[in-house]
């Protein structure tokens, strides 16, 4: 059976309370009775002084020796006197502990002590400790009084001669003693009251936000992770509501991460086969074209040597093409498995430019195409020297390779911010609209005709775009058919750290 926090923390308290309250009440009681008895032992030894004084100056009255006999004697007059002079009453025993006399049976009779008598609700404890020569009273409870039972032996010269028994009423003393027990009582359930009403108010603050986070628990389990749990007390538990938001949310974005990846996954899943099938068609093109001529050239009664001719420079070609096509690939293959260092260096972008325009000079000088420079000086990057080498080349290839014939290509390199900035523009057919979008997909080409050289594989600004995405960088086409094309590269600038000395 599921038992709730708060009805335990109840349980508990009123457990430990009962156990508590009943052992504290009788430990109170002990202390008190005892402290009573203190009490009535020190009067009582007033008193037997008193008592012995008393009957010394008695017999020296009465010109008798205190003896045994005269103490028996005069046992009638010494319990009256006696009881009328201590207010209580008196029982004179012989040293043997034989009774003598009692002043209750005396005309001098001050209380009534027919209860005890009739019920006999003391023993003769005291009395034979005082047949011993000892001094011994016992209490003794009686409806609502309390009287005490006192029995002194009569010494003189180191003899009993006798003992005095009296009964005394102390029900003051034990009814003060019950009025201050029961004070304490009341206190101490009052004070156990509150402490009650404290535990309940605390089970209740702490077992309110438990069986909401309950709750939220189990929604998170359902999957939902909407729900939040505010809780403002201003302690450990308010921050565990707080840790518990941040450990759903956590939960809720790894999970939305894992859902990212796995869509992200389907679709390299998706672009790997687009990827495998283009790579397989490029490939069977050239083999087949180099698979055809080569079997005309094998042919036994073929004897054609400008066809001959012809075909040995379509084989070359296209197996040129597919050395390329490998050389690309096993690029793209070490940029996205990070096989190239990843270590980075400054590279003066510069340079890079400087050198990339001048050794492309020839290249474009070949269709009349003019390659115009603007570049900044000691412009430095974090990166890999060869491959902005080789994004560089690219790119201005590419311009010379789409452009029209006596046009320009302009180069430019400037910082902006914390950024350098890479901007080549030709003058050209142009991408369509349309098309714009696909431009760096693996063996995505616009138009091959567009181009004056054929062997293209498609695979240039996909690796270009891996390069400046593997330098934190952006890169973006902008193109108008029959006018041109612009390509701007964005690359973070290295940050110097300034050291200060004071």
């Amino acid at each position: 059976m599921k038992i709730s926090i708060k009805r335990k923390f109840i349980i508990g308290f009123l457990l430990i309370f009962y156990i508590g309250y009943n052992t504290m009440s009788f430990f109170m009681n002990k202390l008190i009775v005892e402290n009573n008895k203190d009490i009535i032992k020190k009067e009582l030894l007033t008193f037997e002084k008193d008592l012995t004084t008393y009957l010394r100056q008695y017999f020296e009255l009465k010109n008798k020796d205190m003896d045994s006999n005269n103490f028996n004697n005069s046992s009638n007059d010494i319990a009256s006197n006696l009881s009328i002079k201590v207010g209580s009453r008196i029982m004179i025993y012989s040293c043997e502990g034989k009774f003598l006399t009692d002043s209750a049976n005396a005309n001098g009779q001050v209380l009534n002590y027919e209860d005890i008598d009739n019920k006999q609700n003391y023993s003769d404890e005291d009395l034979k400790l005082s047949i011993d020569n000892k001094s011994a009273f016992t209490i003794v409870p009686i409806k609502d009084k309390y009287l005490v039972v006192f029995s002194c032996p009569i010494i003189n010269n180191n003899k009993n001669i006798g003992i005095v028994r009296s009964v005394m009423d102390y029900s003051e003393i034990f009814s003060s003693s019950k009025k201050l027990l029961k004070l304490t009582n009341t206190f101490v359930l009052l004070v156990f009251g509150v402490i009650f009403l404290f535990v309940v108010l605390l089970a209740t603050k702490i077992t309110i936000p438990i069986l909401k986070l309950s709750k939220v628990t189990k929604e998170v389990a359902k999957g939902n992770f909407e729900e939040d749990i505010t809780i403002n007390s201003k302690d450990e538990i308010e921050e565990l509501s707080l840790d518990f938001n941040k450990m759903k949310n956590k939960i809720k974005n790894q999970i939305e991460t894992i859902k990212n990846d796995r869509d992200d996954l389907k679709k390299i899943a998706g672009h790997r086969k687009v990827f495998f099938d283009n790579m397989t068609h490029e490939m069977k093109t050239p083999l087949t074209i180099i698979s055809g001529y080569s079997q005309i050239l094998l042919k036994q009664d073929f004897n054609d040597k400008e066809f001959a001719r012809k075909s040995v420079k379509k084989i070359n070609d296209e197996s040129e093409r597919m050395h390329n096509m490998i050389i690309e690939l096993l690029e793209i293959s070490k940029v996205e498995s990070k096989i190239t260092s990843d270590t980075k260096e400054d590279v003066n972008i510069s340079q890079i430019i400087d050198v990339a325009c001048n050794d492309m000079k020839i290249r474009a000088d070949k269709y009349e195409i003019h390659i115009e420079k603007n570049v900044d000086k000691e412009v430095t990057v974090l990166g890999n020297p060869n491959e902005l080498r080789r994004v560089i080349i690219n790119i201005i290839d590419n311009a010379i390779k789409y452009g029209y014939i006596n046009s320009t290509v302009n180069v430019k390199l400037f910082k902006e911010h914390s950024n350098c900035n890479i901007i080549v523009k030709d003058e050209g057919h142009g991408i369509p609209s349309d098309k714009l979008e696909m431009i760096f997909e693996p063996f995505y080409r616009v138009a091959k005709q567009t181009s004056r050289e054929t062997g293209s594989s498609g695979l240039g600004l996909s690796i270009v775009k891996k390069i400046i995405d593997k330098h934190n960088g952006d890169i973006k086409i902008i193109s108008e058919e029959s006018i041109g094309t612009e390509v701007h590269i964005t690359i973070p600038l290295k940050v110097y750290n300034i050291v200060t000395s004071c």
